[in-house]
Parts: C-alpha cells; structure tokens; sequence
C-alpha cells in the first residue's frame, strides 16, 4: 500500500478534530519528493500546508471538500 499520507494531529489546535482538504496540489498518480507541499486543508477558516511524507506516487483517498479528522489517511506515497 506504500507510506500513508496522514492528516497529522499537530497540524492544528486540540480543540479542532475535523476539517477538509481544499485543494491538492498534484494529481492523482503523480510522483512527488519527501517534504513537498501536496495539498492545503481548510481548519476553522485557517488553511494549512500538508507535506508528502516519502517520495513515489500519490494515491488520493480523499477528494477536496470531504470532511477529515485528525489522524485520518488521505492518500498513500507507492
């Protein structure tokens, strides 16, 4: 299943335990690098950078607007 990408619990406040992915920055199946910014979420008006853990392809698991919670996978790096 390769690394999984996952919302990760310091990204925002304790008090907030949900929010959603706006905007990913490359597509489905495209390959990226360790430390690359691959998509924005949306926390309580704040919109936050999300980092690919590993390099290889990005599996989207989530579409943008779909409602997360912290620690959710959102996609895998194969």
């Amino acid at each position: 299943m390769g690394t999984p990408v996952i919302i990760p619990a310091d990204l925002w406040d304790e008090d907030d335990k949900t929010g959603s992915i706006v905007l990913w920055l490359y597509a489905d199946g495209a390959t990226v690098k360790q430390g690359d910014l691959i998509a924005e979420v949306l926390v309580e008006k704040v919109t936050l950078e999300l980092e690919a853990p590993a390099s290889g392809k990005l599996k989207i698991l989530v579409e943008p607007e779909v409602v997360v919670n912290k620690g959710d996978t959102v996609a895998h790096i194969e």
